[in-house]
C-alpha cells in the first residue's frame, strides 16, 4: 500500500501541475485537513475541498507560471514525505519566485486526509518518527 501512497501523492501534484488545484481534488479526501506553513502569514488549517482549494488561492493566487517540482519522495506507510519547490513568477511583477516546501501527506483508502507543510526535509522526518 505504501508504494501506491507515494504514486497518489505524484499523481496530485501532477494533476496540479497540469490542470489546477480542482484537478488534484481526485485524490484529496472530502474531509481533508490541509495545513498551511506555519510560519506562513495569517497560516490556518483548511477543511475539505472548499479550504483546500481556498488554501491554493492564497498561496499560489500572488504567482503566475507557477509549478510544484518533486525533489524526493519518502515512503512512511499511510504517510508520504514530499520534498519539493514551488516556482514561479510575481503576478505584475514579474519576479521569480522560488520557495522549497515539504509536506506530510496522510492517505487512507487511496485519498489524502491531511497534509501538513513544514520547511525542511528534516523537521518533517522528525514529525513522522515521533508520531509513529
Amino acid at each position: 500500500m505504501s508504494q501506491e501512497n507515494v504514486e497518489i501523492v505524484q499523481r496530485a501534484v501532477e494533476a496540479f501541475n497540469r490542470d489546477g488545484p480542482e484537478a488534484a481534488l481526485a485524490w484529496i479526501a472530502h474531509d481533508v485537513e490541509w495545513c498551511d506553513l506555519p510560519d506562513q502569514p495569517d497560516a490556518e488549517v483548511h477543511h475539505g475541498h472548499t479550504g483546500f482549494l481556498r488554501a491554493f488561492e492564497q498561496f499560489f493566487g500572488e504567482l503566475e507560471d507557477h509549478i510544484v517540482t518533486v525533489d524526493e519522495t519518502i515512503d512512511h506507510g499511510e504517510r508520504v514525505v514530499l520534498c519539493a519547490r514551488v516556482i514561479g513568477r510575481g503576478r505584475g511583477s514579474g519576479a521569480r519566485f522560488e520557495q522549497r516546501v515539504v509536506g506530510i501527506w496522510t492517505l487512507r483508502n487511496g485519498l489524502v486526509v491531511r497534509t501538513v507543510w513544514l520547511r525542511t526535509r528534516e523537521e518533517a522526518l522528525e514529525v513522522v518518527r515521533l508520531s509513529e
